[in-house]
């Protein structure tokens, strides 16, 4: 569904050659039953669903040890969006 890199900007960064630290992705192939658990019960919130904030789906965080821009290229070829924060996420996190 969707995915990201922390911190993001890493991952292109030729003067950090560490890339980023956390791979995080969204996908829907899980039960649904399960997509609350943990951090899904905030990334699946009804009023975000519903507001066009989030998309419903099991949330995954993972440690980034292999090589960033290949697994974006991998994201990127089965069509999953970039997340991306809209502004009035942002506004709400920080009310």
């Amino acid at each position: 569904v969707n995915y990201d890199f922390f911190p993001s900007g890493w991952i292109d960064d030729d003067a950090n050659p560490v890339g980023p630290i956390l791979v995080y992705f969204k996908e829907t192939q899980t039960s649904p039953e399960q997509w609350n658990q943990g951090p899904g019960q905030a990334a699946n919130d009804p009023d975000k669903i519903d507001g066009g904030l989030a998309v419903p789906g099991q949330v995954h965080f993972f440690p980034a040890v292999a090589n960033g821009q290949q697994l974006r290229a991998e994201f990127e070829r089965r069509g999953c969006a970039r997340f991306v924060p809209s502004a009035a996420a942002n506004r709400d996190a920080n009310e």
